[in-house]
């Protein structure tokens, strides 16, 4: 059988044919087959066998453990479970449990998760596959802190072979192929602090397609904007059922589903809002759904909560606004390493006022900006902050400034010599971030900034 071909490090799907960088040869230990990767240290343990590749220059490494099977609980993901706490939590443990994701063929049964972690002040990643058949359980894994050793990794992964027990006699197992999961976190934002813990409780984690937050045996998934592709003047259930089929009905058997509720103390609004319950299909776990769809300027943004029970949910969630203020908690610390560029943008907006009297044309009021920053490595920077306000046709402000001096990042903050320190955060979106600025002595002065460089 063959693992998942994992795209732990990049938003690109891999689909690897041939073996380059790889001999020819291969081993077998316990029950897993797979090639040897060329050129990488080898240790055997107790437990397990493990390959490492180091760069001393640049501190990049990876580090792959195939580890010795025992006895699996017949239930996959419990083992998946004991696996990720044995592995990950203990070694790694503010690493959040991921949703895995889960193929079964000819015997075989696949769970495969990812996580973050920080070690010696890098951010590092470690993927899990769990493989359990034939009343047998081991794991795989692969830790590492860079994307230098990717490709090395997916054609380990992607060479594994299950070998049964000599004392065995089921059916013999098939090869397992299939597509990576959509769970990333470096590579697919960019973002290096991409986990935050608030002083709620909740737990943030950036992937490539939402933010999922955690608490306690919740999970609440931010999903990223999508552009509403409805046609025109479709209704709130006709909106709701149809982002709900996009987002819920994919990984989950849902088992019931109200739309637009009466939502009774959430304010008697329907709000594009569903409540359903159902099995998550990674877990094989019963759980109750509430979903969501906010929509701003023509984009939907769409959040779901996940309890084990509906008296959970409403623990949590015990109004609408609730799943909507949720929303906040898509942020993340700022590195230097991740500003360092050209970020960019731009606003504008008219005000047209008519004579309450005589309903005749009472002018127009405009404002417009646009503000750029450039960030070096150097520590340097300069800023260009310009626009115009005043009425069409009559007085009109124009302002256009300019600031250079050093940088330097803290997190939550920018300070700016010869300008005025900012609060900031990264907000993750599909393929990248935004970078939120505002004045730290006049937050109503903020700017959301994308990078064009």
């Amino acid at each position: 059988m063959k693992t998942l071909t994992m795209k732990f490090l990049t938003v690109l799907v891999v689909t690897l044919t041939i073996q380059l960088g790889y001999s020819q040869q291969r081993e077998t230990y316990d029950i897993v087959s797979y090639s040897i990767p060329k050129g990488w240290k080898k240790e055997t343990t107790n437990s397990g066998v493990t390959f490492t590749a180091t760069n001393n220059r640049t501190g990049d490494w990876c580090m792959i453990t195939v580890y010795k099977s025992m006895n699996s609980s017949g239930n996959l993901a419990t083992d998946f479970d004991h696996e990720w706490n044995e592995l990950v939590t203990k070694p790694y443990p503010t690493t959040v449990k991921p949703t895995p994701d889960l193929v079964t063929q000819g015997g075989w049964s696949v769970q495969s998760g990812l996580g973050n972690f920080t070690w010696q002040n890098r951010q590092s990643v470690i993927l899990l596959n769990t493989i359990s058949g034939y009343g047998r359980v081991t794991s795989v894994t692969v830790t590492t802190n860079t994307k230098a050793y990717q490709t090395e990794a997916e054609q380990f992964l992607d060479s594994i072979e299950m070998q049964k027990r000599e004392d065995d006699n089921s059916t013999p197992s098939e090869p397992i192929k299939s597509q990576p999961p959509v769970s990333n976190t470096v590579g697919g934002t960019g973002i290096t602090k991409s986990t935050t813990t608030f002083s709620d409780g909740w737990v943030a984690q950036a992937m490539d397609d939402y933010v999922l937050v955690t608490k306690e045996n919740m999970k609440f998934y931010i999903h990223y904007g999508t552009p509403n592709t409805l046609p025109l003047g479709s209704g709130e259930s006709i909106t709701t059922k149809a982002n709900w089929d996009k987002f819920i009905s994919p990984r989950y058997n849902v088992t019931n589903l109200w739309l637009n509720p009466d939502v009774g103390s959430f304010g008697g609004s329907f709000n594009y809002y569903a409540e359903g319950t159902g099995v998550e299909r990674s877990t094989g776990k019963e759980v109750y759904i509430g979903f969501r769809t906010i929509i701003e300027s023509g984009v939907h943004f769409c959040v779901e909560a996940v309890a084990p029970t509906k008296a959970e949910y409403q623990k949590h969630f015990p109004d609408l606004t609730v799943l909507k203020d949720m929303r906040n908690s898509n942020r993340f610390a700022v590195t230097k390493e991740d500003v360092i560029g050209d970020w960019s943008s731009s606003s504008g907006s008219t005000l047209q006022y008519y004579n309450v009297y005589t309903g005749q044309n009472a002018g127009m009021q405009f404002s417009q900006g646009g503000q750029e920053f450039f960030f070096r490595d150097n520590g340097e920077y300069n800023a260009n902050i310009s626009g115009a306000f005043g009425n069409m046709g009559g007085s009109q402000v124009v302002f256009d400034n300019k600031y250079k001096g050093t940088y330097t990042v803290t997190d939550w903050e920018i300070d700016f010599t010869k300008y005025e320190p900012f609060t900031c955060y990264f907000e993750a979106v599909k393929g990248g971030r935004i970078l939120h600025v505002a004045k730290k002595n006049a937050p109503g002065v903020r700017y959301a900034l994308v990078k064009v460089k």
